[in-house]
C-alpha cells in the first residue's frame, strides 16, 4: 500500500495542497491502481519482439513544398474592416 508519506512527498512534488481525508482516500486509490498495473508483471513477454512505434514500417509524409499562388492585397484588404497600409487592422485587446 502506498504510504499517508509517499502521497505527501508526491503532493508537495505536485504542488497540491490536501487535507487528511484526500491524503486516506488517494493512498487507498493510488494503492489500487499501481496492484492494477502490477499484474502487467504476470504478462509473459519473452517471445514478444521489441517495437520502436507499435505500426511497422511507418514514415513521415511530408507535402512538397512549391511555391503557389496567394491572394493579392488588394483582395484581402477588401475584406477587412479596418485597414491600414497594406494590413488588416484589429481593435486591441489589452487595455
Amino acid at each position: 500500500m502506498v504510504s499517508e508519506e509517499e502521497i505527501i512527498r508526491i503532493a508537495n512534488l505536485a504542488k497540491l495542497n490536501l487535507n487528511h481525508d484526500d491524503i486516506k482516500k488517494f493512498s487507498i486509490q493510488l494503492s489500487a491502481i499501481l496492484s492494477y498495473v502490477k499484474k502487467f508483471d504476470e504478462v509473459d513477454t519473452s517471445n514478444v519482439q521489441l517495437t520502436s512505434h507499435p505500426i511497422d514500417g511507418i514514415k513521415n509524409r511530408f507535402q512538397e513544398d512549391s511555391p503557389s499562388r496567394t491572394l493579392a492585397v488588394s483582395d484581402i484588404l477588401k475584406n477587412a474592416k479596418i485597414a491600414k497600409e497594406n494590413y488588416v487592422a484589429t481593435k486591441g485587446i489589452f487595455k
